[in-house]
């Protein structure tokens, strides 16, 4: 953001601040404006979280026989292999 743009939004800010001020609002309704300002940032953080994260996995992995014997072999007939790591990313972002 330029001085310029900083500045003529500092100057707005003033601008509201002393308008808003210049209101006779109650308890309520500067609660209700406090809220409806945080809002917009609480939204906003929501969108975020809902992001996949995926896990880091360190280079030097090396699964145990338990896991290989879990996780290798054929699938049963029928299996959407895309789907379910689709699901499993998911799942594990929550």
């Amino acid at each position: 953001m330029s001085n310029t743009s900083t500045y003529q939004a500092s100057a707005a800010m003033g601008n509201l601040w002393n308008y808003l001020q210049g209101l006779s609002l109650s308890f309520e309704d500067r609660h209700w404006l406090a809220d409806k300002l945080l809002e917009n940032k609480e939204n906003k953080h929501k969108k975020h979280s809902k992001e996949l994260v995926f896990p880091h996995i360190p280079k030097d992995f090396k699964p145990s026989p338990e896991l290989l014997a879990m996780s290798c072999g054929p699938l049963p007939e029928g299996f959407d292999v895309e789907k379910e790591l689709d699901n499993m990313w998911e799942e594990w972002a929550k």
